[in-house]
């Protein structure tokens, strides 16, 4: 039997199965590069095949074979114990491992007792605590002598925790397996050398690096089969044939499956190819051929109920047993076969194996109607989770459970069983190893949050705990752009550690006041990893949630704060002004998700959109009745709100929001306060000025350095970007600085902020959004090779620039848009600037238009010249552009510039 088979069709969060299990659908989220590298795959393993030899010579001996000759009872189990383990055959594996190292330890032969303690663990890695096993071994490499000093031993030691290690971080399984690479080579090993590089591509495909993953694992087939390694060649043909069936490519998977289930047929040591038999089951299953998958899986279980003497096997089986049930209809079949599998785990103590079907018979009773059983099975599922270490299915768990809880009347049960969720998702973001992995970690469990606010909301009618709720998870993401490698290797080290024990607790953890305490620590470790924590105070205080009351009492009678939850079947607005503080239910998601695609879809198109306006200002600011009267509105925004202007909405009388209001965006409750308290403390100047425009990207290498990137190519000069500068220059007076023409790169950009304050900072320049992944948006300059710099200044690097600026004006496309992240907001480059340092950042919703940006602009530095706040200017600016065009002037003129921050005071 095959286990830990490195997995690519699971989850980004738990990439491979230690047990050799398939994931099953309910596990499953999709990854957003799994589909372009499927075909990379496909060509690469084709281009494998060319290489196969026509007879494949049979694996004689393993890497870790001792030496020849007479050997004593203990030394002939672990060779056999290494050679079945080389072939992945760990099931038939484990008895040997067991012998040699009760005999080793009765030699006193400490050496071949850690060989054989190493390859029993991975043998029976079902029974163990994952977090726990990894953590021990990585103490054991860092201070078992042996280990230090036997290059052989220390390579299988992080061959058994780097598969472990694919369950649980990938970030800590690359580096595993990167050292198994350098001692194989070391070594002269080549087979284990090709093995390694293919399990760094799968690391790597998980952190979003297609070039390396379909490169390693496409190549590791060829050489596996060059140097005659069976048990590699089996293994990574069935990966080849899961992505494809990740894929929903079923019928293309199952030549693969069925190439590698004759090269196991030619390899008898590597044993019952359960990983691939199950792989090809899961094909059956997907193109509805009910009746092989029944066929299939009844001989699949005969064949395991009388070769192994453990019920491992058995336990993996019957769940996709139970699958093919359900889809036949017939529950009772289904619901057996799941009590079995869980009999088998309790008596062969696979707590983690469990979990599958506890959770299965908890949606079973669901559908059926029966609460209390499904409830039973659910908390169940979530111990079982909780026990054996999973922190990345432990949130999904509690999810469950509260909904049947609440589907119950449970309340109070249901508010406390989100609560545990919400910080088991807040341990897991803490480690996760890249921006990328947090973001889809957040939206994967937004519903959670929506559903917790709804709860608490609606049902126990607490306005505070739902305002804490949705506050404590809203702009994750941005802070999380404040992450970087830049501490010292060993000081990394010591913060990774210190996290993954506070986990392990974590994980242990069973009161509230536990897991809270364990929480706030962890994100207190977390925040020291920051490259510039304390610079402002977005930086300083990411992580607390100002309270309701607090926020309040800094408001003036002229301002609301308005904050959108946006979820199915309602959806809900927290109106908070200085004397009142409500949640106001609105339209659901569905509904208003409709009405915002269609406005954006007339906006866009350059139409007055009257109609789409005035239904999006009666679902949205019409309930709110008297705090949408305020003249300065603050909105926090949520979903698809992001993507369109409030002050485009046309209210009862048919005014645009824009005549009468001025609107303000912020990412969250708190940092809009946070901001304003910036606000109060800091000089109210908008100079010195730091302007770039004219840039000549036509007369530069930017359009090959974008062809690479993949973004879109057309890159041509702003002529109006030099005037926007001028008159920004005009209207700030002070030591200004300004990059143009060929002086605008992004070199000399980054060492102007670096060297001197600046209040205002405007880019006229040309940007770039990127829905998959918010750190490759960007703003273009012009490279300087020479200086390191390829003229793309992303998210991440604005966001670890030194700003003391009071504006940033983005006059460049798609400055506010970006990927939408569910609860936690949306990436955009505005954001990054704020977290940077800014107050206020003016951006843009779509792309604009040159000499409509200029008018906006040289209206916008008028009001700033005359004194006006930025929030107020560009309100009278837009007011200015209505006044002077009339019906002519529709939103896509005027409407896409937005301003995030503190709104100021009014004009003085």
């Amino acid at each position: 039997m095959e286990r830990s088979e490195n997995n690519v069709v699971s989850s980004p969060k738990r990439p491979i199965s230690c047990g050799g299990r398939r994931p099953k659908p309910s596990r499953t989220v999709a990854h957003p590069v799994r589909n372009r590298l499927e075909e990379a795959l496909f060509r690469c393993y084709n281009a494998a095949l060319q290489s196969l030899r026509a007879v494949l010579v049979p694996l004689a001996c393993s890497v870790f074979l001792l030496h020849a000759g007479p050997q004593p009872a203990p030394q002939a189990y672990l060779q056999r114990g290494l050679h079945l383990a080389y072939l992945y055959n760990w099931i038939e594996a484990a008895p040997d491992f067991q012998a040699a190292e009760k005999g080793f330890r009765a030699a006193g032969d400490k050496r071949n007792a850690l060989y054989a303690h190493l390859g029993l663990m991975r043998a029976t890695i079902e029974r163990h605590n994952l977090p726990r096993a990894s953590a021990k071994l990585g103490t054991e490499l860092e201070s078992n002598a042996l280990l230090k000093s036997d290059k052989q031993l220390r390579m299988f030691c992080l061959m058994v925790k780097g598969d472990i290690d694919l369950e649980i971080d990938t970030r800590t399984a690359r580096r595993d397996w990167e050292q198994v690479q350098a001692l194989a080579h070391s070594l002269g090993d080549k087979r284990w050398e090709n093995r390694a590089s293919a399990q760094i591509g799968i690391t790597a495909f998980y952190d979003g690096d297609l070039q390396t993953a379909s490169k390693n694992v496409g190549r590791a087939v060829a050489v596996a089969a060059r140097i005659h390694d069976a048990g590699a060649e089996i293994r990574y043909t069935t990966v080849l044939g899961m992505a494809l069936s990740q894929a929903k490519m079923y019928s293309q998977a199952l030549p693969y499956f069925r190439r590698a289930l004759a090269l196991a047929r030619k390899t008898p040591d590597s044993g019952y190819p359960l990983f691939t038999y199950e792989a090809e089951l899961e094909a059956f299953i997907g193109l509805q051929r009910y009746g092989d998958a029944q066929r299939l899986g009844d001989d699949m279980l005969r064949h395991v109920q009388t070769q192994y003497r453990t019920g491992g096997p058995q336990v993996e089986i019957l769940p996709f047993l139970a699958r093919v049930a359900l889809a036949r209809g017939d529950v009772p079949r289904a619901i057996a076969d799941l009590k079995k599998s869980i009999a088998i785990c309790k008596a062969a103590g696979y707590q983690h194996e469990q979990t599958e079907p506890e959770a299965m018979l908890a949606e079973i009773f669901r559908k059926q109607g029966n609460f209390p059983q499904a409830e039973y099975f659910a908390a169940r599922a979530a111990a079982d989770t909780q026990a054996s270490g999973d922190k990345w299915s432990l949130p999904q768990r509690l999810q469950i459970l509260a909904q049947l809880q609440v589907s119950q009347g449970k309340y109070t049960e249901a508010d406390r069983t989100y609560d545990r969720a919400s910080a088991f998702i807040d341990s897991a973001l803490a480690n996760s190893p890249s921006v990328l992995e947090k973001t889809a970690l957040i939206k994967a469990s937004s519903s959670l949050y929506t559903e917790h606010f709804a709860l608490v909301a609606s049902r126990l009618h607490n306005p505070a705990k739902a305002y804490s709720i949705v506050e404590q998870v809203r702009g994750r993401v941005a802070a999380d752009l404040l992450m970087s490698g830049s501490v010292s290797p060993q000081k990394a080290k010591e913060i990774e550690h210190r996290l993954s024990l506070l986990q392990l607790r974590m994980m242990s953890a069973k009161s509230p006041e536990q897991i809270n305490r364990l929480r706030n620590r962890i994100f207190s470790i977390e925040e020291s990893r920051w490259v510039t924590p304390g610079v402002n105070i977005l930086k300083r205080k990411a992580r607390e949630t100002v309270p309701v009351a607090t926020v309040q009492r800094s408001l003036d009678p002229s301002t609301a704060v308005l904050e959108y939850v946006i979820a199915d079947p309602r959806s809900y607005c927290l109106a908070i002004t200085h004397d009142s503080f409500r949640i106001v239910t609105l339209p659901g998601k569905s509904s208003i998700d409709e009405l915002a695609a269609s406005y954006l879809k007339s906006a866009r198109a350059k139409l007055p959109a009257h109609a789409e306006a005035r239904k999006l200002f009666d679902a949205l600011l019409g309930p709110v009745s008297k705090a949408a009267y305020k003249q300065k509105l603050v909105i926090v925004r949520d979903g698809q709100l992001h993507l369109f202007p409030f002050d485009a909405l046309e209210d009862p009388s048919g005014r645009y929001v824009a005549e009468s209001h001025v609107v303000a965006y912020a990412p969250s409750v708190t940092s809009f306060y946070l901001l304003r308290q910036e606000t109060t403390g800091r000089e109210d100047s908008m100079g010195p000025l730091l302007a770039v425009g004219g840039v000549p990207y036509a007369q530069t290498g930017l359009r090959q350095i974008s062809l690479v990137r993949g973004e879109n190519p057309v890159l041509g000069n702003l002529p109006d970007s030099t005037q926007e500068v001028r008159d920004a220059n005009a209207a700030i007076p002070g030591h200004n600085k300004l990059l143009l023409g060929t002086a605008a790169t992004e070199s000399a950009f980054k060492h102007a902020v670096g060297r001197q304050r600046y209040g205002t900072i405007h880019l006229a320049v040309h940007g770039f959004a990127n829905d998959a992944d918010p750190n490759r948006a960007a703003l273009a300059l012009l490279p300087d090779l020479a200086a390191g710099e390829d003229g793309f200044l992303h998210a991440s690097e604005i966001a670890m620039l030194h700003l003391h600026a009071n504006l940033v004006v983005l006059s460049a496309c798609d400055t506010a848009v970006g990927p939408i992240q569910g609860e936690e907001g949306i990436s955009t480059l505005a954001r990054a600037f704020l977290f940077a340092g800014a107050k206020a950042v003016v951006s843009t919703l779509w792309p604009v238009q040159a000499a409509s940006s200029l008018l906006l602009m040289s209206r916008f530095y008028a009001h700033i010249e005359s004194g006006e706040p930025p929030a107020f200017a560009l309100a009278d600016a837009k007011r200015d552009v209505l006044r002077s065009f009339g019906k002519a002037a529709v939103p896509y003129y005027w409407a896409a510039y937005t301003f995030e921050g503190a709104p100021g005071p009014a004009h003085r």
